[in-house]
């Protein structure tokens, strides 16, 4: 029974592998099997005809030749030839060697004893299947020498006409065809093993290019999202600007008051929605770089401090931060990431009791922990609960409980670090989560380091009077933000790029008091640009902000290296209005220390 193929690939590869696999061990064979013929010959040759031996062999000797330089042949370059045409030179080639056994034994037989007959008919059935044995993974060439070399001598004893002989033959005629059915058997096995593997690679490579596809497709998501960061979040810029607006004409009307603040409520759910979603794009896409540094612990504590307690005395918990004179290796901005996820997790899951944030020293690392006698987590939820919008009792999707992706940031937040993430939980009694940050030496970790903390200035200021340059390339974002600083009594100029700022500075009747620019601006430059041509104009002490929709570590670090205080869009107008109370108050103090004394 033939074996089936599933296609002329799978028969063309099978059949590859066949020869390849005879190749590599048929060459010992082919040796070996002119070698035993001559020992052979030695051992009977003594008083028979050399013409019953010497042809045969010399014969032999040639074709154990050939097949030698076919087998070198192709292991030097297989491609150079078919496989049907490599094996059908081995088939071709075994059988010219099988021919050469039975001639000479078969000649040799008629001029031997009784007991040299039987060592020739040994030796050619062991012969016979030592080479079915080792060439079952293509069997042609050994089925041509079987037949050749067992056929004459078979044909030879039945011939004789004693008992003995016609036995010697039938024996001979049953050993022939057991061989080829036994070598049959193992070649079948053999090549239904390789069309096994054979599609079992083609099932690897096929999952493997849909799953090359589904993941390009999935970075490419991830990537749209990064990428789109800044166009999604200039519209809701505009929305909280003219919200602030409109809150200000309206203060006196009830209804209205009520629908506007809804508004603001949805504006602001769509705002924490998308900052979430950008920041797991944004890891997925692998677009942040950690910028990793020593830095003391307790500066990062003290600001989750300050942050979460005023959280914690509105829902009466009690909330304790443990002071840690360590210092760790890590991105503190990413790393507060973290431990602002895991604190308003805490917080959120635990409906009274205590939330802790300490540290403790492990093997040269600091574990820093957040826990809590919240509700708990049980065990079957441990690893659902780092998957995008899996909440614990949130089947309606409550907003006020959170998005569900707090923990999904924290896992590649800390998976991105290079840190370890640990958590144990048991229902009803509370959680532990645990982040084991590298320690530092205090030489590398200065404990006067800042972190950023821009986006945290809540100064509130007299801003009358002031006259601000707003540049950004939204005219939307533009006439909103002139309108609302002008409402603060503010004098505003406002600009749509680095050139334009330039002009409107230059022409205006009097000196800026501070620049507020967004970080894109079209044509040459952006808006630290821009900040940096304003203050060789007007001093390098010039009060600025800088506002983008842009949350990339580049950008970042950038605004960094300016020295400048960064605002992310979309801005809560009590953030903008106390961020630029800080820079223009900061100012007026540095001039007040630079002005000599009074004589």
């Amino acid at each position: 029974m033939s074996i089936a193929f599933h296609s002329a690939e799978e028969r063309a590869v099978v059949k590859a592998e066949q020869i390849r696999a005879f190749f590599s061990e048929t060459n010992d064979q082919n040796l070996a099997g002119a070698l035993v013929l001559s020992l052979l010959v030695y051992v009977v040759h003594d008083g028979i005809p050399a013409w019953t031996w010497q042809p045969a062999l010399f014969a032999l000797y040639v074709v154990t030749l050939v097949r030698a330089w076919l087998i070198r042949q192709y292991h030097r370059a297989p491609a150079s030839r078919s496989s049907l045409e490599w094996g059908r030179s081995q088939a071709i080639s075994g059988g010219l060697s099988g021919v050469c056994w039975g001639f000479a034994n078969t000649a040799m037989l008629a001029h031997l004893p009784t007991e040299l007959q039987l060592l020739i008919l040994t030796v050619i059935t062991v012969a016979a299947s030592s080479n079915a044995s080792e060439g079952f993974s293509y069997v042609p060439p050994s089925r041509a020498y079987i037949l050749a070399s067992i056929g004459p001598p078979a044909i030879w004893l039945l011939t004789v006409g004693d008992r003995l002989h016609t036995i010697l033959g039938v024996m001979l005629l049953v050993f022939l065809p057991m061989t080829i059915w036994q070598a049959r058997k193992r070649n079948r096995v053999f090549i239904e093993a390789q069309q096994l593997r054979f599609r079992n690679e083609r099932l690897a490579r096929e999952l493997t290019v849909q799953r090359d596809a589904a993941e390009q497709a999935y970075l490419a998501k991830a990537r749209f999202l990064a990428a789109a960061s800044h166009d999604l979040r200039q519209p809701m810029q505009a929305l909280s600007i003219f919200h602030e607006l409109l809150g200000q004409e309206i203060q006196g009307a009830d209804p209205a008051g009520k629908i506007l603040a809804n508004a603001q409520k949805a504006a602001e759910g769509m705002k924490t929605l998308l900052d979430a979603l950008l920041d797991v794009s944004r890891l997925d896409a692998n677009v942040i770089t950690p910028d990793c540094r020593g830095f003391p612990v307790q500066a990062l504590l003290h600001q989750m401090e300050s942050e979460f307690m005023p959280v914690a005395g509105q829902t009466g918990i009690r909330l304790r931060v443990r002071p840690c004179s360590a210092c760790v290796t890590s991105d503190p901005v990413l790393l507060g990431q973290v431990l602002r996820n895991l604190l308003s997790n805490a917080l959120r899951y635990t409906p009274s009791g205590r939330v802790l944030l300490g540290c403790r020293r492990r093997n040269g690392q600091l574990a820093i922990e957040v826990l809590d006698t919240g509700i708990g987590i049980a065990p079957d939820q441990h690893s659902a609960i780092f998957a995008e919008f899996y909440q614990i009792g949130n089947k309606a999707r409550d907003r006020s409980q959170g998005l569900g992706l707090g923990l999904a940031i924290v896992e590649r937040v800390v998976r991105l670090l290079g840190h370890a993430l640990a958590m144990r939980s048991e229902p009803g009694r509370g959680s532990c989560f645990s982040v084991c940050v590298p320690l530092a030496t205090p030489a590398d970790g200065r404990s006067d380091a800042q972190l950023p903390d821009a986006e945290q200035a809540q100064i509130m200021g007299n801003l009358a009077g002031c006259r601000i340059l707003m540049v950004d390339d939204e005219e939307a974002i533009r006439t909103g933000m002139c309108e609302l600083l002008q409402g603060w009594g503010c004098e505003v100029t406002t600009a749509g790029s680095v050139a334009e700022a330039l002009d409107r500075a230059a022409a205006g009747p009097a000196a800026i008091d501070a620049v507020i620019s967004d970080m894109g601006l079209p044509g040459q430059g952006n808006g630290i640009d821009a900040i940096a041509a304003l203050r060789d104009r007007y001093g390098s002490q010039l009060p600025a902000l800088l506002i983008t929709g842009d949350t990339s570590q580049a950008t970042l670090q950038a605004a960094r290296e300016a020295q400048l205080i960064m605002l992310h869009k979309p801005i809560k107008p009590a953030r903008l209005r106390a961020a630029l109370s800080k820079v223009i108050t900061a100012n007026l103090q540095e001039d007040s220390r630079a002005e000599p004394p009074a004589s």
